[in-house]
């Protein structure tokens, strides 16, 4: 049993159940677009911040020889990550993206990975050149949609060095965990106990929903500041 498998049995919940691994969006082949357009070189240092089991870090520490950290509140998650392959190469900390123990310009490269984001904290521990990496959700209705959160981070410093948009890929990734939930219900329902398990297809049913509405929208982006 690996790592991953044992945190599974341990945390039911459905992010982990449908996504695996890579807890975000497009999976692997997102971290793999991403790292492509870091524009990291080897000896560098990179942030996985709010990392679940850090295997965005780990394949930035194994494809690019780069100094990688991972950041989560759960040490459970850190600690299957440490012992997942290639953890040896990561340096890992328990923290919140909103209060990193990092010292101010340390990363030339900041990752958040559907995990909460905090454009100041992010900001702040990332160098005056520097790429910030994220797949996100993103306002699409009347909040002012993809140039309101631009222009979030560029109170920061921060300008758009490339986009993908991912909102297809998510709306179609929730209704097949939907569609999952509600198909393999016995199963769920005796993993999740039978309150959990309503919670999380409410969860999911309002997620669809929300993204069927272009209520919100999903997608990468990497930011650079500073001529990175």
């Amino acid at each position: 049993m690996t790592p991953f498998e044992a945190l599974t049995g341990e945390y039911a919940v459905w992010w982990i159940d449908f996504l695996g691994e890579h807890t975000h969006v497009g999976g692997a082949d997102s971290t793999g677009w991403l790292l492509e357009r870091s524009k990291l070189r080897p000896g560098e240092a990179m942030l996985d911040a709010g990392c679940f089991i850090g295997s965005a870090a780990r394949l930035a520490a194994a494809r690019l020889a780069v100094r990688a950290f991972a950041s989560d509140v759960n040490t459970d998650f850190l600690r299957a990550g440490r012992a997942s392959s290639g953890g040896a190469a990561v340096s890992w900390a328990a923290a919140a993206n909103q209060r990193l123990p990092f010292a101010s310009g340390a990363f030339q490269s900041v990752w958040a990975l559907d995990s909460p984001l905090a454009p100041r904290e992010l900001s702040r521990v990332a160098a005056p050149e520097a790429t910030l990496c994220l797949c996100c959700e993103v306002p699409t209705d009347n909040r002012g949609g993809l140039e309101s959160f631009l222009d979030e981070w560029a109170e920061y410093g921060w300008n758009l060095a490339a986009h993908k948009p991912l909102s297809l890929e998510a709306t179609q990734a929730w209704r097949r965990a939907e569609a999952e939930l509600v198909r393999r219900r016995p199963h769920f329902e005796g993993r999740y106990g039978s309150r959990g398990y309503l919670a999380q297809l409410d969860l999911m049913a309002r997620m669809v929903m929300s993204y069927e509405r272009g209520e919100q929208g999903h997608g990468l982006f990497v930011l650079s500041r500073g001529g990175r």
